[in-house]
């Protein structure tokens, strides 16, 4: 039994079709190996990006005690906070007490001053009236951390 040449001709061409599809399948690279974790899409992953770089400003520009809404209890915690040297709240006074009279007796709400390489703060909010001396420069969140300290107290 001969195979005939138009059978021969399909035969052969039956396995070079085949010969191509096997070729073709060998070389497809691999999928790439699952990613471990959750897998998001480019616009989550942009959301993402932002949230973080707000997170890092946010850290630079709250305090520590602004961003979990820390009061301190007492005069002495806040002075210890903030590196007070003097701090002065209606008649209790804590700390060295220093030539500030002039500073104490102008009719302001707010007061920031520096004087001999210290700052001095006069703050006065709801009938209460705080004078604090240090050597640190207080920005405005501290500042205002300070005016609301004197709700609580």
């Amino acid at each position: 039994m001969y195979l005939q040449v138009p059978e021969v001709i399909a035969l052969v061409l039956a396995l070079a079709v085949l010969g191509v599809i096997i070729f073709f399948i060998a070389r497809r690279t691999p999928p790439p190996p699952p990613e471990l974790g959750t897998r998001f899409t480019p616009g989550e992953q942009e959301i993402i990006r932002q949230v973080g770089e707000l997170k890092e400003r946010l850290d630079k520009v709250i305090p520590p005690y602004g961003r979990v809404g820390y009061i301190p209890s007492s005069l002495e915690e806040l002075k210890d906070l903030l590196g007070f040297k003097y701090v002065k709240l209606g008649d209790k006074e804590i700390g060295e007490r220093m030539d500030i009279d002039m500073y104490e007796k102008l009719d302001v709400d707010f007061l920031q001053a520096e004087r001999g390489g210290e700052y001095v703060y006069v703050i006065r909010r709801g009938g209460k009236k705080l004078v604090a001396v240090g050597s640190q420069y207080l920005d405005y969140l501290t500042i205002r951390f300070l005016s609301e300290f004197l709700d609580y107290v």
